[in-house]
C-alpha cells in the first residue's frame, strides 16, 4: 500500500492582528497657562485699589463723609424695607383672592386687577433692586472699598455719591456700561456671590476702618 504523499496543509493560518487604521490624533500645542497673567492682573488690580484707598484715607473729610453716607444708606433701607415687606404680603394675598374668585369675575374687572398686579410687581422689583444695592454699598463701607469705581478702580466723586449713595461706578463707566448692555442692565461683580471686589473682600490689609484717624 503506497504511503500518501505529504500535501500542504489547507488550514488557514491565524490572521495577523489588524493594524489600527484610525488616524492619529493631531498633536496640539500645550494649553497656554494663563495663571501667570491672571495673577499679574489681580496683583495690579489690588495695587490700584490700595492706591485709591490710600487717597481716601489721606482725605481728612472722608471719615466724616463716610459716616454720613452710612447713615443715609441705613435711612433709605429703613424707609424701603417695610414697603417691600408689606407690598409682598398684600400682593400674595390679592393673588390668592383673585384665583379664588376668577370664575365669577367680570372680564374687564379681571383685566384691571391683573394690570394693577403687574404694576405693583414691577414697583416691588425696583424696590428690591434698590435694597440689594443699598446692602452692597453698606458692605463696601465695611470692606473699605466704598467710593471706588468697580470698573475703572478710580474714585467716584463725592457729589455723585451724595446724589446716589449706593452707586458702584463713575458717570463715565456707567455710560459705557449702559451703552454696551442697555440702560436696564445693572452692573454686578464677576462673581455674583461676592460684594465688592473679587479677591479683596477677605483681605484684611485692604480695608480702611472708620476708626482709623487720617494721617
Amino acid at each position: 500500500m503506497a504511503t500518501p504523499k505529504n500535501t500542504p496543509s489547507t488550514a488557514r493560518k491565524p490572521a495577523a492582528s489588524a493594524k489600527n487604521t484610525q488616524p492619529a490624533a493631531p498633536k496640539t500645542a500645550p494649553a497656554k497657562d494663563n495663571s501667570v497673567v491672571s495673577a499679574a492682573e489681580e496683583k495690579e488690580r489690588r495695587r490700584k485699589i490700595r492706591e485709591a484707598q490710600a487717597i481716601l484715607k489721606a482725605d481728612r473729610t472722608w471719615k466724616k463723609f463716610l459716616a454720613q453716607q452710612e447713615d443715609e444708606l441705613m435711612r433709605l433701607r429703613d424707609e424701603i424695607l417695610p414697603t417691600v415687606t408689606e407690598t409682598t404680603r398684600s400682593t400674595l394675598r390679592s393673588g390668592d383672592s383673585a384665583a379664588a374668585s376668577a370664575n365669577g369675575q367680570h372680564t374687564a374687572d379681571a383685566g384691571s386687577e391683573a394690570e394693577y398686579r403687574d404694576l405693583t410687581l414691577n414697583l416691588l422689583a425696583k424696590d428690591r433692586e434698590t435694597l440689594y444695592e443699598i446692602d452692597a454699598a453698606l458692605e463696601r463701607i465695611r470692606l473699605g472699598t466704598y467710593g471706588i469705581c468697580e470698573m475703572s478702580l478710580e474714585l467716584i466723586p463725592k457729589g455723585r455719591l451724595e446724589v446716589r449713595p449706593y452707586c458702584r461706578l463713575t458717570v463715565k463707566c456707567q455710560e459705557e456700561y449702559e451703552k454696551k448692555h442697555g440702560t436696564a442692565a445693572r452692573f454686578r461683580p464677576q462673581d455674583s456671590r461676592l460684594v465688592g471686589y473679587a479677591g479683596v473682600q477677605n483681605d484684611v490689609e485692604s480695608t480702611v476702618s472708620l476708626d482709623d484717624d487720617a494721617e
